[in-house]
C-alpha cells in the first residue's frame, strides 16, 4: 500500500506541538507496512504555501504510483483533488467543517468562517471517501456524500499516555501545596477554548471554600503533556467547538477524571464512564462536576474507555479504508 499524505498539520521547529496526532497516525500506519510519503504545507506562513503544495503533489504523483492520497484538513482536500489519477480521502479535523467560534458563546461564528466550512463540506463531493472525527461533524456534509464518510476519531498513544505516580510527576514539575490541580489544555487566548469559563469555575470553587490551582498546559513541549496529565487531579474542558479532542482522550488514557462540555465526540467517550462528566457550560454546573470528579479520583475504568481508540486499532481502520478506495 502506497499512500501520499497532504497535511497542513505537522510538527515543525516553530510549532512542535501542531498536528502531533497526524504525525502519530502516520507512524502507526508505517508500522503496519504502509509506504507513506508526506507533503507538509505550513499554511500558517501564508496562502502561497498551498500553491507550492499543489506543485509538490503533481511532482509526487508523476514520480510514484500511489494507491491513495490522504488529505488532512479542508484546504489540503482541495490541493489533493487537483489531480485526477489517484483516489482521494479527505480527513476533516474540526473547524474546517464546524467553523471557528469568534466569541465565548456557542454558535458565535463569523460569516466568513461559516462560508469556508460550507465550501470545504461541498468539496467532499470530489473525494472518493471522507473521514470525520465525530458523528456531529458528519452531519455537516452534504447528504449525498455521507454514505462515503467514515467516523474515525484520532487515536491515542496508550504507551506514552499511561498512569504514572502522581506525586513524582508533581515533584518533577515543581508543583506543591494541598490544593487540587485543575488542568486546562490549549491556547487560553483562543475564544473557542473558553478559558474564561475555566477561570470562573475555579473562582466558584474558591467561593465555596474549595480552592484549586488552575494549571494551563500551553506552549510546552509535547513530551511534557503526559507528565502534566499525571500530575493533575482533574481535566477541565469547557471548549466551544471540537472534532475529537485529543486532550480528553489522553487524559482518560492516564486515568485522569474529566469534566467537559458536550463537545465533539466527548459525550460518546464519557458515556457510562465513572469519573467522566459531561455538563452544561455553566460555572456552577462545572464546579459541581469538578467536586464529583475529585471524589472519584483516578480510575482504571477511565483508561479502559479509550482503549478501543489505541493508535494501532485506529490505524487498522484507516488502512482498511485505503484498501477499499484503492481496490
Amino acid at each position: 500500500m502506497r499512500a501520499l499524505w497532504v497535511s497542513a498539520m505537522w510538527p515543525d521547529e516553530r510549532r512542535p506541538w501542531h498536528g502531533s496526532f497526524v504525525f502519530s497516525q502516520a507512524q502507526s500506519l508505517r508500522t503496519l507496512g504502509v509506504d507513506l510519503d508526506v507533503i507538509y504545507i505550513p499554511g500558517y506562513r501564508g496562502r502561497s504555501e498551498y500553491l507550492h503544495g499543489i506543485r509538490a503533489v503533481h511532482r509526487a504523483v508523476r514520480a510514484k504510483n500511489y494507491d491513495v492520497i490522504h488529505a488532512h484538513y479542508g484546504y489540503c482536500g482541495i490541493v489533493g483533488r487537483l489531480q485526477a489519477r489517484v483516489p482521494l480521502v479527505i480527513s476533516y479535523c474540526g473547524d474546517d467543517l464546524l467553523g471557528t467560534p469568534s466569541g465565548t458563546q456557542p454558535g458565535s461564528y463569523t460569516a466568513s468562517s461559516r462560508a469556508l466550512a460550507m465550501t470545504f463540506a461541498q468539496w467532499s463531493r470530489f473525494a472518493t471517501a471522507t473521514i470525520t472525527k465525530s458523528a456531529e461533524m458528519a452531519t455537516r456534509l452534504p447528504r449525498s456524500t455521507r454514505g462515503r464518510n467514515h467516523v474515525i476519531p484520532n487515536g491515542v498513544d496508550l504507551v506514552r499516555f499511561a498512569p504514572e505516580d502522581q506525586g513524582e510527576a508533581q515533584r518533577l514539575l515543581g508543583w506543591s501545596g494541598p490544593d487540587p490541580n485543575v488542568l486546562f489544555v490549549g491556547n487560553p487566548d483562543l475564544p473557542r477554548k473558553n478559558f474564561t469559563l475555566a477561570e470562573a469555575v475555579c473562582a466558584e470553587l474558591a467561593r465555596r471554600g474549595r480552592p484549586t490551582r488552575l494549571r494551563v498546559a500551553w506552549d510546552i513541549a509535547p513530551d511534557q503533556i503526559p507528565l502534566w496529565l499525571n500530575a493533575s487531579d482533574v481535566l477541565l474542558f469547557p471548549s466551544l467547538s471540537e472534532g475529537s479532542p485529543n486532550a480528553v482522550k489522553e487524559a482518560m488514557a492516564v486515568g485522569l477524571p474529566v469534566v467537559s462540555a458536550a463537545v465533539g465526540d466527548v459525550p460518546e467517550r464519557a458515556d457510562g464512564v465513572r469519573g467522566a462528566f459531561v455538563v452544561e457550560r455553566d460555572a456552577n454546573a462545572m464546579a459541581d462536576a469538578v467536586l464529583a470528579a475529585l471524589e472519584v479520583g483516578r480510575s482504571p475504568e477511565i483508561r479502559q474507555a479509550v482503549t478501543p481508540l489505541s493508535l494501532e486499532r485506529v490505524a487498522e481502520r484507516v488502512l482498511a479504508l485505503y484498501r477499499d478506495v484503492s481496490g
